[in-house]
């Protein structure tokens, strides 16, 4: 097997993120701690509406943290994990820098791998995206004024999202204005190809109908396209042909180039609310 000028070993290792990083269960657990001790500190008023159920599954939740304003802007988290493995709970303080600026913030929760596949995956953000949406004026949001953001599996997610034809849930085209991808995966191919796929059991036909890169939003948004600067040349090309297809295409795309930080660690600067990511996702919603 070869896939571009890999075999399969050597994409394996362009997609094992864990094995180039020491000590990566220290980030998972310092990510979980400080999401846990952010959850208890939300004293203040809206209080936080936790592990709402948008599907009969236990893991088909999401947790809304609001903002005074009735009428804020909504800003959509999908968290990675390769689609098998993590979960909201170690991203709840992911909100705070963009909750300081005025913007409400979800996280979604899904099912995984392998107990459930990519379309079935899908399937759950989709309907955690339309359940939200018509919870607005209960909520109190924007509902013309959400957008989503994503890390790793939960680009691709987000990604998808945005490239939802919506009006089978009785939505607006438009329901989303905007995405952010960060370290996100938008062709499936060389995941169908590498060691991930002994658990995630993709075909060819998922390959194309679930790559982003192959179907593109259905109204011009703006898009952040980001990776760490450590990563591996994988995700990079990743961002690249998806910056390249969406700018051929008409839409406005930034891309954030991040001097450092591997897969993990561009989680913190999702985090740091006066750095370049942040600032840029803030101005987005802003517009």
């Amino acid at each position: 097997m070869h896939y571009l000028h890999y075999d399969r070993e050597q994409l394996d290792r362009q997609y094992n993120v864990r094995s180039g990083i020491p000590r990566f269960q220290d980030i998972f657990d310092r990510w979980n701690q400080q999401a846990d001790v952010y959850r208890q500190q939300l004293t203040r008023l809206p209080p936080l509406r936790s592990n709402l159920h948008y599907g009969t599954h236990r893991l088909q939740t999401l947790d809304y943290f609001p903002v005074a304003d009735a009428a804020a802007p909504l800003l959509v988290f999908v968290h990675g994990g390769y689609w098998r493995s993590l979960d909201k709970n170690d991203f709840s303080h992911l909100a705070e820098p963009y909750r300081q600026a005025g913007i409400a913030v979800t996280m979604i929760n899904y099912r995984l791998a392998p107990e459930v596949d990519i379309p079935e995956i899908v399937a759950d953000v989709r309907a955690a995206f339309a359940w939200l949406y018509r919870q607005a004026s209960s909520f109190g949001f924007d509902a013309e004024r959400i957008y989503v953001f994503g890390h790793s599996a939960g680009g691709h997610l987000a990604a998808e999202l945005a490239s939802t034809d919506w009006h089978s849930a009785g939505l607006p085209t438009d329901a989303i204005k905007g995405l952010c991808g960060v370290s996100g995966l938008y062709d499936l191919e060389p995941i169908r190809l590498c060691y991930l796929n002994e658990t995630l059991q993709l075909d060819g036909p998922q390959v194309q109908q679930y790559s982003p890169l192959h179907h593109l939003p259905a109204t011009k948004m703006p898009v952040i396209l980001t990776a760490g600067g450590a990563e591996s040349a994988e995700f990079h090309r990743q961002k690249n042909a998806y910056a390249l297809a969406l700018h051929g295409a008409g839409f406005p795309v930034q891309q954030v180039k991040l001097a450092d930080g591997h897969h993990l660690d561009v989680i913190d600067k999702l985090a740091d609310g006066s750095g370049e990511l942040a600032q840029a996702i803030i101005a987005m919603v802003g517009k």
